[in-house]
């Protein structure tokens, strides 16, 4: 068994006075002091961006000497959007197998430091360079299409779509460490700058920099939460390939893997933390695991099923959305989200008495998937 026995979390902002170490740092001390206990034999670190933003190989091992920690083992782990979780799931694997007995994971990624435009180029490499990339249609292109073929497809209105940010927005304004702490009201959502039509702004998540760590070991001890499966599968690399661009066969294969796919495996999660990269992202996300009936989940999300009191609360921090999304630190931050909860600490919005969660990371729009899976010790 696996179990996480610390987190910690930066606040999602423009944090131009520190660099990556620095801001991995803060968050990596504060699980450490979560645990209450010494050193780590292992150090996982994902990251995906700041390679290119703060140039830095071994980020690992000079994150080991930053903390103090020589001496531990290191490895860096790289998936894209999906670091963080990959970063748990390689964790999980040296708890299991009997290589590491305590291990730091440490996401961390900086997306301020470059002007905008030079930073969604440098996002464009998280998809195909050989298809979406190279063409550069960018990643919000991608999801103004996906959104027009949802709505055509499904008929449903622009106007029910606004409900999901908003709700992201309304779980935000309590998380102290969410990077966008401010209502919204859905009405203003379509209105908004457009990023690529049917998409705006506001459908989309804020560019900021971020760090969280969680401490994986094999002894429950202070045991926050059991870590009971990370699974994960690859995907096609463009959704021109897939037979329903709208279904992610990657997800629907991780969730399968894990045993939460659809009917009585998903009935017994009290929340989860999915990603939002855009609102469009969290349709397909809760469609493809059977939450909603194909065609719903917009109509469902504005009905109040995904909210804090309702069926399966989704989000809690506010999601990638409203909480922020630092690529590589994201899947981290919604371990260390997901054990608070489970753990009854978490300072935001509260799932009264859950006990089982789950949390899905994707890459793009399914290149890759991960779904973990944490229950209440």
């Amino acid at each position: 068994m696996a179990y996480v026995t610390g987190a910690g979390m930066v606040k999602i902002d423009r944090h131009y006075s520190l660099g990556v170490r620095e801001l991995a740092a803060q968050a990596a001390e504060e699980a450490l002091r979560d645990a209450e206990r010494g050193s780590v034999d292992f150090i996982v670190a994902a990251s995906s961006l700041s390679y290119m933003q703060e140039p830095q190989l071994d980020l690992a091992s000079y994150l080991a000497s930053t903390l103090g920690l020589r001496g531990a083992r290191a490895l860096a782990v790289e998936a894209g959007e999906a670091s963080g979780v990959a970063a748990v799931q390689a964790a999980l694997a040296l708890v299991k197998s009997g290589m590491a007995r305590r291990v730091l994971v440490v996401g961390v990624d900086k997306m301020t430091d470059y002007n905008s435009p030079e930073t969604y180029r440098h996002l464009q490499h998280l998809y195909d360079t050989v298809g979406e990339g190279f063409h550069k249609i960018g990643h919000a292109g991608i999801a103004g299409i996906l959104m027009r073929l949802y709505m055509d497809e499904y008929g449903v209105d622009r106007d029910v779509t606004a409900y999901w940010p908003a709700l992201m927005h309304a779980n935000a304004k309590e998380n102290p460490y969410a990077m966008l702490r401010f209502a919204l009201d859905p009405s203003k959502v379509k209105n908004a700058m457009p990023l690529a039509e049917p998409i705006t702004l506001l459908d989309a998540y804020p560019l900021g920099d971020g760090a969280a760590a969680i401490i994986v070991e094999a002894s429950p001890g202070r045991a926050m939460a059991e870590i009971q499966a990370v699974e994960s599968a690859t995907g096609y690399p463009s959704i021109a390939h897939r037979q329903n661009p709208l279904h992610i066969e990657s997800l629907a294969e991780a969730a399968s893997k894990a045993g939460i796919m659809g009917g009585d495996g998903l009935a017994s999660i009290d929340f989860m933390e999915i990603h939002d990269s855009f609102t469009i992202t969290a349709f397909m996300i809760l469609e493809t695991l059977g939450a909603s009936d194909k065609g719903k989940a917009a109509e469902d999300a504005a009905e109040g099923r995904y909210s804090r009191d309702g069926e399966l609360p989704v989000n809690p921090s506010g999601g990638l959305k409203a909480r922020g999304h630092p690529i590589g630190a994201t899947g981290v931050y919604q371990y260390a989200e997901a054990a608070m909860q489970l753990a009854g600490t978490f300072p935001g919005v509260r799932i009264d008495g859950a006990r089982r969660a789950a949390v899905v990371s994707l890459n793009g729009f399914g290149s890759s998937s991960y779904i973990g899976v944490l229950s209440r010790p």
